[in-house]
């Protein structure tokens, strides 16, 4: 893979250098969390960091970005009860990426995008965007990349659309993430409040919230239909993605 867009592989003169071409910035953000027994427990930042990659490539002609290192942990205590899962505190999740923004900033970096890949991530980031609103003089975004594709989600992936599910593991699989074919798992889970709350993304109103452990909805730790996953509905997806935030980094940049 081309390294020109790389902050871990620049030195601090090429950083110089660079921010005298752009002052956007892309940050993936993801968690180590499990997912199943077919899916490694880095599954959200490989797919965060994939999507991140692959569009700075696809933007480069265009408007030059660069890549920092992802936020590879995140908020995860639902998932605890699962072996591997690494946590931070909600509070330490907002802080890190208040930190990283203001670090970007001071070096020049003007607009920020944060391209999140895991939604227990939602709250800290919207927190830190709240922390820095009015005090940081850069313009910082967030983007799940789920929601760029919300669309073609419900048009080819078999509910429910969850977690480990057939949508997540084929756009996993596609962008070339390990994936135990053999380990996949179909298991619908178990609601919350019937009707109400219920394991699955694109289930329709009346909706409500609640927290929640994730041994309480799934035995296997994936929920839905991950033997139905196909490189194929993966490219689909990631299509989509890729062509809106491609779309949405110009619209940024030029803005």
């Amino acid at each position: 893979m081309d390294t020109k867009y790389l902050l871990t592989k620049m030195t601090w003169q090429e950083t110089e250098e660079i921010l005298k071409e752009t002052d956007v910035a892309l940050v993936p953000v993801g968690s180590t969390e499990q997912h199943g027994p077919a899916l490694p427990v880095d599954n959200d930042a490989f797919i965060a960091t994939e999507f991140t990659l692959r569009a700075a490539e696809r933007v480069w002609n265009k408007q030059k970005v660069v890549v920092t290192p992802t936020i590879s942990f995140g908020y995860s205590p639902h998932h605890m009860q699962f072996k591997g899962t690494i946590t931070l505190r909600e509070s330490t999740l907002a802080n890190i990426v208040v930190d990283v923004c203001t670090s970007l900033e001071q070096h020049g970096f003007k607009k920020i995008i944060l391209i999140n890949g895991h939604g227990g991530n939602s709250t800290a980031i919207s927190n830190a965007l709240h922390t820095m609103n009015n005090v940081v003089k850069a313009k910082i975004f967030s983007v799940d990349w789920w929601a760029l594709a919300s669309d073609k989600i419900s048009e080819v992936a078999t509910r429910p659309v969850f977690h480990a599910c057939d949508m997540e593991t084929s756009v996993a699989w596609f962008l070339g993430q390990r994936v135990l074919e053999d380990k996949r798992v179909d298991e619908l889970g178990r609601s919350i409040v019937p009707g109400f709350i219920e394991p699955d993304m694109l289930a329709p109103p009346p909706k409500a919230s609640a927290a929640f452990m994730m041994k309480y909805i799934t035995d296997s730790g994936a929920v839905g239909y991950s033997t139905k996953a196909t490189k194929e509905k993966g490219k689909q997806i990631a299509d989509v993605v890729l062509e809106r935030l491609e779309d949405f980094i110009l619209k940024v940049a030029r803005g």
